[in-house]
C-alpha cells in the first residue's frame, strides 16, 4: 500500500478552524480582553474568575494564544499587540461590533455551555460508557473517523517502530484502519480490533477490502466493563485517552499493564499538546472539540507520560509520525 504523495494538514486546519471565530466572539463577551489588560493571569485565575471549566479554559486560552491574539510567559496569559489595538472596548478600533453579530451562532452557544458546564451535559462518549450505542449511529461515527485516521494509520506503520510485534491488540480500533496499515508494512504481524459489535462488523469489511482479512481478526468488548484478552505483545491506543478524563486514562494504562507479558509495549497514538497547554492551534482547536463532546482533552507529552509512568510503564518515547500526530511508546 502506498502512502499519500502529500499529508492532510491542510483539512485539519479548514476542519478545525470552525471553532476559532466563536471562541474570539465568546471570549470577547465574558471580557477576557479587558480582565488580562489590567494583569497578566494563569489559566487557574481565568477560569475562577470568568467561571469557565477548567479543560474549556485550557482549549480556549490555546486557541487565543496560538492564533496571535494572547502570549503565553512563566504561566500567564497576557495581551498581545494585536489584541491591545483591536479587542479592548475602549479603544476606538474595537472590533466589538462584528463580534457582537456571531453571539448567537450556534457554535458560540455549544461552546459557551461547554466552557460554563463540565457536568450535566450530555457527550457523545457518554452512551459508549454505558454500552447503549444506536447501531446506525455508530456506523456513521466510525466511517468518519476512518476518513481522517487512515492516512495517519499509513505514518504510524512508516515512522513507528513495531519491530518485533507479532500479535497486537488495537483497543477501541474502529475501522481497524491502523491495523490495515500496520499488516502491509510488517508481514508478520497479526492485529485484533477489540471494539462494538457493531464496530467490529465495520472492521472486517474494511480488512476485507484491504487484502489483509487473514491477519486482521476482532474481538467484541466493551474496554470498561468486559476482561481484556491476554497473549498480546503489544496494545495500541488511537484517539482513545483523549476521550476520556485522567483518571478513566490511567485506568485504561492499567488495564494494559496488566493483560501485558513482561517486555511487552504500550503505544498511544495522539495529537499533542504543548507542555505549557498555550497550543499549537490544530492540538488546542481539536482539544476543544473533546470539551465538546467528550470527557476528555488533548494532552500534552507530560501528561500522558505521568499517566503511563503511573502504571508502572517506563522508557517512553514520542515519535512524531504523520501530519499533527505523534506516537507515544513504553515498555512494561
Amino acid at each position: 500500500m502506498q502512502p499519500p504523495t502529500c499529508d492532510d494538514r491542510p483539512l485539519w486546519d479548514l476542519w478545525l478552524s470552525f471553532h476559532h471565530a466563536p471562541v474570539l466572539c465568546l471570549a470577547d463577551e465574558v471580557g477576557l480582553f479587558p480582565f488580562l489588560a489590567r494583569e497578566p493571569r494563569t489559566q487557574e485565575e481565568v477560569a475562577e474568575v470568568l467561571a469557565f471549566s477548567k479543560r474549556g479554559t485550557e482549549a480556549v486560552l490555546g486557541i487565543l494564544t496560538s492564533l496571535g491574539l494572547l502570549s503565553h510567559h512563566l504561566d500567564r496569559f497576557h495581551l498581545t499587540d494585536l489584541s491591545r489595538n483591536y479587542l479592548l472596548p475602549e479603544n476606538p478600533f474595537y472590533w466589538g461590533g462584528m463580534l457582537h453579530r456571531l453571539r448567537a451562532h450556534p457554535a458560540t452557544e455549544a461552546i459557551r455551555a461547554a466552557l460554563q458546564s463540565d457536568i450535566d451535559r450530555e457527550r457523545i462518549t457518554d452512551a459508549w460508557e454505558r454500552g447503549q450505542v444506536d447501531p446506525e449511529r455508530v456506523r456513521a461515527f466510525t466511517r468518519a473517523m476512518h476518513s481522517h485516521s487512515y492516512p495517519a494509520a499509513t505514518g504510524v506503520a512508516r515512522h513507528g517502530d513495531f519491530t518485533g510485534v507479532r500479535r497486537l491488540l488495537d483497543v477501541g480500533g474502529g475501522s481497524g484502519c491502523f491495523c490495515i496499515a500496520l499488516a502491509h508494512r510488517y508481514p508478520d504481524l497479526h492485529g485484533t480490533v477489540m471494539d462494538l459489535p457493531e464496530v467490529c462488523d465495520l472492521a472486517r469489511e474494511y480488512a476485507t477490502a484491504a487484502g489483509v482479512a487473514d491477519r486482521i481478526d476482532t474481538l467484541s468488548a466493551d474496554m470498561f466493563r468486559d476482561p481484556w484478552p491476554t497473549g498480546y505483545d503489544a496494545l495500541f491506543f488511537s484517539n482513545i485517552f483523549h476521550d476520556w478524563d485522567p483518571e478513566r486514562c490511567r485506568e485504561l494504562a492499567c488495564k494494559a499493564y496488566a493483560v501485558l507479558p513482561p517486555g511487552g509495549t504500550i503505544y498511544l497514538h495522539e495529537m499533542l499538546l504543548a507542555d505549557t497547554k498555550s497550543g499549537p492551534l490544530p492540538a488546542a482547536s481539536f482539544s476543544l472539540s473533546m470539551v465538546l463532546n467528550t470527557r476528555g482533552k488533548q494532552y500534552s507529552a507530560a501528561e500522558l507520560d505521568e499517566m503511563l509512568r503511573a502504571a508502572d510503564f517506563h522508557k517512553v518515547t514520542v515519535t512524531p509520525t504523520y501530519g499533527y500526530y505523534s506516537l507515544l511508546s513504553a515498555e512494561k
